[in-house]
């Protein structure tokens, strides 16, 4: 794909015209030297593919960090229809609601002069990172694993980490309702058995970050935030947890998308109509795993806080 084969909507913002099998047109929201990458990696193509999906509603839409994902790109969004749609694993994607999560201090960059070394160090003792890292709380009982399932960041702030104020500021309260443990194959359960408290491995980090430039002043005043103030930001999911079970369903879905014959491009974008008893397992466990990485991100912010 090229320039040419593109329709300029604006400039931030491309549109991949509807043909062939797509149901709906392809939008790219990036400029002009953004698409320079994005067209090499092909990654459009998955745009595209994404626009095949049964009940796909108005646009198989990608953001300005996309790059080329399993099944979706990365950056990836689409809507289906809830009675007519599908849902996919591949475009939830392996790591499981994985998010970040910024914590706003009172310190300015001034407080830790000649602290940075070790603040970092302290970090890494703390909260353990890499691939296979177990995690900084002892490990889950089976019970307490299922309880973490359902209720979340909740399970965490019962446990001390952290206080209630902070799920205001979560997503869903950080517990996202329809979680059932039962959908959850045995792999999954003991691989997160130990990985609570654990910041991963790939792209996942935890950074001290300093605030550079205020732009909006209003906005910046209402999130307490000031020019040379000091944050944190944790980035991680569901670790090996998600993992199994975007594994375990991909298997599930592959023959359920034969069984509904349906007619999909690539197979990683494998699915099931939204209301199928595949597609209900897959979103109970999905959303067992979602449960699982807001409490993993609510219990390393309760420890990088306590290490501060």
């Amino acid at each position: 794909m090229d320039f040419s084969e593109l329709k300029k909507i604006d400039e931030y913002l491309y549109e991949i015209p509807q043909h062939g099998a797509m149901r709906v047109p392809g939008r790219i929201f990036a400029d002009r030297i953004l698409l320079q990458d994005i067209l090499a990696d092909r990654s459009p193509d998955q745009v595209m593919n994404v626009a095949t999906l049964p009940g796909i509603v108005k646009h198989s839409l990608a953001m300005p960090d996309m790059h080329w994902g399993y099944g979706f790109p990365i950056g990836g969004v689409a809507a289906t229809d809830l009675y007519k749609g599908v849902i996919s694993p591949g475009g939830v994607g392996y790591d499981i609601n994985c998010g970040v999560r910024l914590i706003r201090t009172d310190l300015h960059d001034r407080d830790l002069k000649g602290k940075m070394r070790d603040l970092v160090t302290a970090l890494f003792r703390d909260i353990p990172c890499g691939v296979g890292s177990h995690g900084a709380i002892r490990r889950l009982t089976p019970s307490e694993e299922e309880k973490v399932m359902v209720e979340g960041a909740i399970w965490a702030i019962r446990q001390g980490y952290g206080t209630q104020e902070g799920l205001e500021f979560t997503e869903e309260q950080g517990a996202l309702a329809g979680a059932d443990p039962a959908k959850v194959g045995d792999r999954a359960r003991e691989r997160g058995l130990n990985q609570l408290g654990t910041l991963g491995s790939g792209n996942h980090f935890l950074e001290i970050q300093r605030v550079e430039e205020i732009f909006d002043p209003s906005a910046a005043e209402a999130f307490g935030l000031f020019q040379g103030g000091i944050t944190l930001m944790i980035h991680s999911g569901s670790r090996g947890f998600g993992y199994q079970i975007c594994d375990d369903y991909l298997k599930v879905m592959a023959h359920a998308a034969s069984r509904y014959d349906f007619t999909l491009p690539d197979r990683q974008l494998a699915c099931a109509p939204i209301d199928s008893p595949e597609g209900r397992d897959y979103f109970a466990a999905m959303a067992c795993a979602a449960n699982f990485a807001w409490a993993n991100r609510q219990i390393m912010m309760h420890l990088a806080v306590e290490t501060i």
